[in-house]
């Protein structure tokens, strides 16, 4: 199952106020629902760094552009680093299971050592 949250706007704003617990997160299109990425970790910290200022400017860049707003987010706390590392990979198989493959930009980070950009 995905994260059953209703998804919170993509701004640095409201992702510096989310509390950095560990945990995990999706990113994806509010519109319609698709999933871009799910992470795992400090929530506050992992929304940031899919930034490419590291959340410096007031927007998200979000595949190349600056559009705030139609991108969101939502999350689930844990209680430690390990069982959000085991939250994140059910996510993962539920999602390759229902898709046929891992979202979009986990599939990247699959293949590349550095950090993704959403």
């Amino acid at each position: 199952m995905s994260i059953h949250k209703k998804w919170s706007n993509y701004t640095i704003k409201n992702a510096s106020s989310e509390p950095d617990s560990y945990g995990v997160y999706e990113i994806g299109d509010i519109e319609t629902g698709a999933i871009l990425f799910i992470g795992e970790g400090h929530i506050r910290s992992g929304l940031l760094a899919h930034t490419p200022d590291g959340g410096r400017k007031k927007h998200i860049s979000i595949i190349g552009t600056s559009i705030v707003g139609l991108y969101g987010y939502r999350f689930e706390l844990s209680n430690t680093k390990e069982k959000a590392k085991q939250r994140q990979k059910e996510l993962l198989n539920e999602f390759k299971k229902t898709y046929g493959s891992a979202p979009r930009f986990n599939q990247r980070q699959e293949k590349s050592s550095t950090p993704i950009f959403i």
